[in-house]
């Protein structure tokens, strides 16, 4: 634990270091939003659970810009902050409270999951052309994605009925800091419309991410190990502006 804790130290820190060593006084900033949709794929645990299906997904991020090579604009580093919300459903047990805990493959309960979180990107951009010159271009990103998961929402049926609603919290199996937190990695390519005479310009993109760890989806009358792990691909338009 103490090895992820110095291992996310010390990225936070080489990225101050790469923005002030690039331009140490007043770096070119940018603010950046974008709203984006994702196809979700899973891969889960078979033995407790079956028949998962992918619900919608969408995501609306923040992030802060900042040019590594001044006038050029060609090379950039951001940080920020996003909300993504997931949802899926899966077949699995559902155990009350006097009843023994029998794997006897009757998965015969549906259980709806809207799950949420915050992720804080730390990504690199490469601009194929000066976007201060050129009227449009194309960008390719890559990077680390530190995400948050959030409390979310499970409703349970069977036959049709509702059964239950209850809050939970997932945990990942891996944990990084602490058990509500891992990461994605994150590789993108974009096209950006530039405005070379005003500080506004337009971009859309498509992405990829891919989850490091699984996450549990536990509550007192789940099977155990119902673990889920995820990766999209997506895609997002957005603006950003000189600041």
């Amino acid at each position: 634990m103490m090895n992820r804790k110095y291992l996310l130290g010390g990225l936070l820190i080489a990225c101050a270091v790469v923005l002030t060593s690039a331009h140490p006084k007043y770096p070119i900033r940018f603010s950046k939003w974008n709203a984006g949709v994702m196809l979700q794929r899973y891969y889960y645990n078979t033995f407790h659970s079956r028949n998962l299906h992918t619900g919608m997904s969408f995501m609306l991020g923040l992030c802060q810009e900042f040019a590594l090579d001044g006038m050029k604009n060609k090379n950039f580093f951001s940080i920020g902050v996003e909300y993504l919300y997931q949802s899926f459903s899966f077949q699995s047990y559902y155990f009350t409270q006097d009843t023994m805990r029998l794997y006897n493959g009757k998965m015969d309960y549906v259980y709806d999951v809207k799950l949420s979180e915050v992720n804080v990107p730390f990504l690199y951009k490469y601009n194929f052309s000066r976007e201060n010159n050129d009227v449009q271009g194309i960008f390719f990103s890559i990077g680390y994605v530190y995400r948050i998961l959030l409390p979310s929402i499970v409703s349970i049926s069977h036959s049709g009925i509702h059964t239950s609603s209850e809050t939970l919290r997932p945990t990942f199996k891996i944990p990084v800091l602490n058990d509500y937190c891992n990461s994605y990695a994150h590789v993108s390519i974009g096209f950006q419309k530039n405005n070379p005479q005003g500080k506004t310009k337009m971009f859309v993109e498509i992405f990829g991410r891919y989850g490091f760890s699984p996450f549990y989806i536990k509550t007192q009358n789940t099977a155990s190990n119902l673990f889920f792990g995820n990766y999209f691909i997506g895609m997002s338009v957005g603006m950003k502006w000189r600041k």
